[in-house]
């Protein structure tokens, strides 16, 4: 009879899934999503052909993992930067998109290298 004893399946904690060691996927995760959809926006909405604009988040996510290293502020500039080059294009809400894109990037890259 004592064989017969099932062993308890650990049990889901939601607290486990957003520990600290699960961090760098997660930001992973929510840039990954933040792209996706800000890609089929810029396509849908705003008439961007897809190649520019995938070409666009890829150049965002190399520009970020160039320039993780500096100070904050110079990632504020950057910020900055791309925001008015949105306005000189006459293509602000694609540019803010991909402002954001860069944050995110460099978010993630902060947190994976912290870890």
């Amino acid at each position: 009879m004592a064989d017969n004893k099932r062993k308890a399946a650990p049990a889901f904690d939601i607290r486990d899934l957003f520990s600290k060691e699960n961090l760098p996927l997660i930001s992973l995760i929510v840039l990954g999503i933040f792209a996706v959809v800000s890609l089929i926006v810029t396509i849908a909405v705003f008439h961007i052909n897809p190649i520019i604009a995938c070409v666009m988040v890829i150049l965002e996510a190399v520009l970020a993992a160039c320039l993780n290293q500096i100070p904050i502020w110079i990632h504020g500039l950057v910020f900055i930067a791309q925001i008015v080059i949105g306005i000189m294009a006459s293509q602000v809400p694609f540019m803010i998109f991909m402002a954001f894109i860069y944050v995110l990037g460099v978010a993630f890259l902060y947190v994976w290298a912290n870890r």
